[in-house]
């Protein structure tokens, strides 16, 4: 399967890991309360699946890693932190058996997960805008 169509294949795995709340958010607005685990399986199968697949494939396609910018490692730190809220959660839960709920840690998660998301993309686009005038800044050098 050539990189391109993994790459694609990759955003779309992501994209459905993301959207799998969507039917367990519609349930909770109804009045319903579902159990996680017929969602988050998909949703980390989606959205980790996707993004390993998603690195392999840039690699593949011969694209650079990014600069290692402060802005880039606060998006990752962000992420990060958005993932171990749910270590907490599973820790009150399954080992403390203390009384908690999803709702309680999920606007920590995306939050976290959400603000790390659009920092990454706003390095993106202050490192691509720098792209060009480096090109121009070579081709007048050499």
């Amino acid at each position: 399967m050539p990189a391109l169509l993994r790459y694609r294949i990759a955003n779309l795995m992501i994209w459905i890991g993301v959207l799998a709340w969507v039917p367990f958010i519609l349930l909770r607005i109804g009045g319903e309360k579902p159990n996680i685990f017929w969602f988050l399986p998909f949703h980390l199968l989606g959205v980790v699946g996707g993004s390993r697949l998603k690195s392999a494939s840039r690699r593949e396609l011969g694209e650079s890693t990014p600069k290692n910018t402060r802005l880039r490692r606060l998006g990752h730190i962000l992420i990060f932190t958005g993932i171990m809220v749910w270590v907490v959660y599973f820790f009150l839960k399954l080992v403390v058996h203390y009384p908690v709920e999803v709702g309680q840690f999920l606007p920590y998660h995306l939050t976290a997960m959400l603000s790390g998301v659009a920092i990454l993309f706003i390095n993106f686009w202050r490192e691509r805008r720098k792209i060009p005038d480096e090109t121009i800044r070579r081709s007048y050098e050499g």
